[in-house]
Formats: C-alpha cells, structure tokens, sequence
C-alpha cells in the first residue's frame, strides 16, 4: 500500500500487508480518506464493462492490451477453472487468462468490502484503480515501454517524481511485512496513490461512471 497525504505536495510512503483484508483495517484504522485498488470490483452480468473499455480507448493501440476485461459476475461462483470459463462465455465473452488468475483476489476484496463503502461518503473511502490509465493521466500521454522493463520503470518512475518529490527514496527504503514488492509494484501503487490524491481533491475522473453491478458494486475505473 502507498500511502500519501492529500495535498500536492505530501510526500509518499509504503507498507506491505499479508492481505487486503488487514490492509482495509489499517486504512480504516488510521482513517485515510480513499483507498486506490488495483482490482475489478463491480462486475457484468452480461457483456462487457463500460469502464474497461472507455480504459483501453485512453491507452491507445500500443498500451491497451494492459487492460483486462473484468469477468462476469458469475465467475465469482465458480467451483474450478472449466466452470468460470464456460460461466463467462454465457455473458458473451472469452475469459482472459489474467482475469481467471485475479479471481481468488477479485473474491477476498469483495468479501472484505460492502458496497457503501466505494460511496462518496464513505468514511474512508475505496475506489478501484487501473495504474496503467492513471500514468497515461498524469503523463499527458500512454506509457511508451512496458513497465517491467527498465526503460519503462524509468518512466513511470520519472512521471511520479512530478507528483511525488521523494519516490525515489520511498521505493528504496527498508520495509517490513511479507516479501519486498517488486519496483513495478512499487510504482503501480504510487500511481493509485495518486489517483486516490485526486479523489480526495475532486479532480479525478471516474470511467464508466453511474455503471453498478447487480449487486450494488460499482464497475467505475478512478484516474
């Protein structure tokens, strides 16, 4: 989790959490204002979401493929790999690889969250992220190399330090917890950290906005 004040100019920190249930503690414990999650919350029944796609219209040809569609709200139920692929074909669509991968995660962030809390007046307050989408926003412009490659941790790095005067000290710093996040971790969290920022000040723009799922969660991506 990067954490940030809410003025420009608060600097940046990170822990690590074992699970994004205990993260959701810390945060409402300490009583920050937004949390950025890097996973799809609301999901369709049938079809696709309007935020996902609306996300890969920004990134253009080069990045788009860094975006994933969300699976189907029935995947959540499914017993083993062959029963979410064919629960996501019936809404209209193939299952990416990706998305079977984030399923486990998508479930533990659901069930740790109720729907009011991605609500405005939340008191701490979640919000899904896509950290691509934010760095294309904050750059000006899509990301141009990958961003496990070195030139494009360069970059990404580079955008933040805009944003984040001390970044490059915060991503070496010593930290506590489970296993060091890799750099691209690291600068994928800064990324919802400053989306989270912009929240909080009412600058950020929501993709797929008054979109919620059947269950009430909204399928909005915040840059």
């Amino acid at each position: 989790m990067a954490i940030t004040g809410a003025g420009r100019g608060a600097p940046i920190d990170f822990t690590v959490s074992h699970s994004f249930g205990n993260l959701w503690s810390e945060a409402r414990n300490r009583r920050l204002a937004v949390v950025g999650v890097d996973i799809p919350i609301g999901l369709v029944g049938v079809g696709r979401r309007l935020a996902d796609c609306e996300a890969k219209k920004r990134l253009g040809r080069q990045r788009k493929k860094s975006v994933f569609h969300a699976p189907a709200h029935c995947t959540l139920e499914a017993r083993d790999d062959k029963e979410a692929y064919d629960g996501n074909r019936r809404s209209g669509h193939k299952l990416s690889p990706l998305a079977l991968r984030l399923l486990p995660k998508i479930r533990e962030v659901r069930n740790a969250s109720r729907a009011d809390e991605y609500l405005a007046d939340a008191q701490t307050r979640l919000a899904e992220v896509h950290p691509e989408v934010s760095f294309s926003e904050l750059a000006g412009e899509p990301m141009t190399f990958g961003k496990k490659t070195p030139a494009g941790e360069a970059e990404r790095l580079a955008a933040l330090e805009a944003v984040f005067s001390n970044v490059r000290d915060a991503v070496e710093a010593p930290m506590q917890g489970p296993p060091r996040p890799s750099l691209d971790d690291l600068l994928d969290a800064a990324a919802a950290a400053w989306t989270a920022r912009r929240i909080v000040s009412g600058e950020a723009i929501c993709l797929g906005e008054g979109e919620v799922d059947e269950t009430g969660y909204p399928m909005h991506i915040w840059i």
